[in-house]
């Protein structure tokens, strides 16, 4: 890292550049002002002296340090490279768990949930076009009213949605045709899912749970290849699967490969650890669901919670560091707010390159609270 007599001569220096289109750096700009105070806290330029981006002219002369140049276009372009940094935190919306359509009430709590999140720093949302448990439509609003709060573009935020199968909805509230051929149940739910998100095209697109025969389970995965040849999907993945020669089976035979499997990561399953290895051989994203309420006992271990406080962290941080650690993108369902910040505040942690378990043997004091007989920290790592 550069000195402050360096930066004080690097101060002198006229420089002319042009400055970037608008785009939206990761933090703010008084964050980056204190980024840079913190870097020369002696230097003689302040950074208040710096004028807003907005205040800038096309071209700048001025006595301006370059490693604030620097910094400040650096986390410009981190903003288009931080969606595809793999594993993330992910907000997962609110769902009923009624039997019926979601009430009113439920619609108005996604809206203001997701905004909530995104206005907290999340900028992965994941639902699924199933009325019964999911209101696509209020994720839609939160979205875009964050959005037009902090002017983010579409590609500044990553959607993530499924399609469900007809015995998974509730028959007053099918987001399709029952009626209709498969492949065009697939194809409606899609068209439904764009009109309810208020997107023109989807990141991630899912199917939530295995079909009864591999018959229907190509008909729809074909479908849904011919989403992303005609630009609405991006990428396609698998939900519920939790049967690896199934996640081989599906995966072996795709001409579109699915990049994401989303399941519950608990106990029940061996917490995948096959399956998981599977996906890390195949360059799959694996997304974990009802991540603390299915580990609660592991997370609230004496000992995981005694590291917990070793690191600054909740015990539920933790764990969602622990999972991270071990490629595991978990999925975040609070309704909390200032939980929300926690999770993006441990997000800024391990993205700054700070290492949350400095070595496998604090990676196996939560591994070893899972009580998973085939938990191995080092094949993990």
């Amino acid at each position: 890292m550069p000195n402050a007599q360096s930066l004080s001569a690097l101060s002198t220096l006229q420089i002319s550049l042009p400055l970037p289109p608008v785009v939206k750096p990761v933090c703010s700009y008084k964050s980056i002002q204190s980024i840079f105070s913190s870097l020369a806290p002696s230097h003689p330029f302040s950074p208040s002296q710096i004028p807003a981006p907005q205040q800038q002219p096309a071209t700048m002369t001025a006595p301006i340090p370059i490693l604030f140049s620097l910094l400040f276009l650096l986390l410009c372009q981190a903003s288009a490279l931080e969606l595809s940094d793999r594993p993330t935190l992910m907000y997962g919306t609110l769902w009923s768990g009624g039997g019926g359509a979601m009430t009113e009430h439920s619609k108005d709590v996604t809206a203001e949930l997701v905004y909530k999140a995104i206005k907290s720093g999340f900028r992965h949302v994941d639902t699924a076009c199933q009325p019964r448990h999911y209101n696509e439509g209020g994720v839609g609003d939160g979205w875009t009213a964050a959005a037009r709060d902090l002017d983010l573009r579409r590609e500044d935020i990553w959607i993530q949605t499924k399609f469900t199968g007809l015995n998974a909805h509730d028959p007053i509230s099918r987001p399709y045709d029952a009626n209709a051929p498969l492949e065009d149940r697939v194809s409606q739910s899609l068209e439904k899912s764009l009109d309810s998100l208020k997107t023109d095209y989807v990141d991630s697109w899912l199917m939530h749970a295995p079909e009864k025969s591999w018959d229907n389970h190509w008909k729809i995965w074909n479908t849904m290849e011919s989403a992303v040849d005609e630009g609405k999907v991006r990428q396609l993945g698998i939900s519920n699967f939790y049967k690896l020669e199934d996640v081989q089976w599906a995966y072996d035979h795709s001409r579109i490969k699915p990049k994401v499997l989303q399941n519950s990561f608990h106990a029940k399953s061996g917490h995948d650890v096959e399956i998981r290895a599977f996906c890390k051989e195949h360059d799959i994203e694996y997304q974990s669901f009802f991540t603390l309420t299915s580990n609660n006992e592991a997370y609230r271990h004496r000992d995981v919670v005694e590291l917990a406080k070793e690191k600054g962290l909740t015990p539920e941080g933790l764990f969602f560091a622990f999972c991270m650690a071990i490629g595991i993108s978990p999925l975040v369902g609070t309704t909390n707010e200032l939980y929300m910040k926690d999770a993006i505040d441990l997000m800024d942690r391990i993205r700054s390159g700070e290492q949350i378990f400095v070595n496998s043997e604090e990676l196996a004091i939560v591994g070893n609270a899972l009580g998973t007989p085939e938990w191995n920290t080092e094949d993990e790592l």
